[in-house]
This record gives C-alpha cells, sequence and structure tokens, in this order.
C-alpha cells in the first residue's frame, strides 16, 4: 500500500462523525475484503491518523497529525511547503540574473539566500520518506 493510496483512504474516512468497524470501512472505501479495510486501519492507527477504542471500532482523526502541519497534500503526495518557496526563490534568482545580467557576487548572494531552503526541503522530504514507509 502506498503514501498516496493511505492518504486517499485517509481522506474518505475522516469526515464520519462516528466510530467505524471493519466492514462499515470495507464498504466505504469499495474493498471486496475486510482483511484489506482491517490493514488500512491498523496502518492508519500506526500513522497517528485513527485510534481503536474498547469496542474495536476506529475514530479517524480530524486533524493532521503535527508530522502534516507544515506540508501540502496535493493528488495523494505529500509535499514540504518550504519546497514550494525553494523552488520559488531559484526560480526568481535564475530570472533575475538571466535578465539583469549582475556581477558574480550578486549572482552567488542570490543563490546562496535559496541554500537553507533546500536543505530544508531535502530534510523534510527524507524524514517524511522515514515516517511514511
Amino acid at each position: 500500500m502506498t503514501d498516496r493510496e493511505i492518504l486517499k483512504y485517509y481522506i474518505k474516512l475522516k469526515d464520519l462523525n462516528h466510530p467505524v468497524g471493519v466492514r462499515e470501512a470495507q464498504r466505504i472505501l469499495g474493498f471486496k475484503s475486510p482483511g484489506k479495510s482491517q490493514r488500512v486501519l491498523n496502518k492508519l492507527v500506526k500513522l497517528g491518523l485513527a485510534t481503536r477504542n474498547n469496542e474495536g471500532k476506529y475514530i479517524i482523526s480530524k486533524d493532521p497529525p503535527l508530522e502534516l502541519i507544515g506540508k501540502l497534500v496535493i493528488r495523494g503526495r505529500v509535499i514540504p511547503k518550504v519546497l514550494i518557496l525553494a523552488i520559488y526563490s531559484t526560480t526568481l534568482s535564475t530570472t533575475y540574473i538571466l535578465l539583469a545580467k549582475p556581477t558574480l557576487d550578486v549572482t552567488l548572494l542570490l543563490y546562496l539566500l535559496s541554500i537553507p531552503l533546500w536543505v530544508a526541503s531535502i530534510t523534510e522530504i527524507i524524514e517524511l520518506k522515514k515516517r511514511w514507509k
């Protein structure tokens, strides 16, 4: 099961206002077997997106876990917001350099300002891959 699928299932289930059982999740998610819905629900619990109550039903979290704060979910993929800023600053710097043809020291300064954003982006992507295996 991919991260994208898990997020898609979470989004389908998060609007429920009551605890959900395995069979109900199977029906909502369109699975043919309850085993697959059980695996999805267990994965959601492992990721902190759901909890299991005493009756054996699952309560889907309305709020995303702290790991998803500062992230965008686009088409089921989790992307750090800082990556958008890194791409934007690099593109802006490159456009300015191509159009204005500044001196070498200004060019280096513009690119050096983007490096912390890229380091933060790469670090967050690595952490996301570890967390969402």
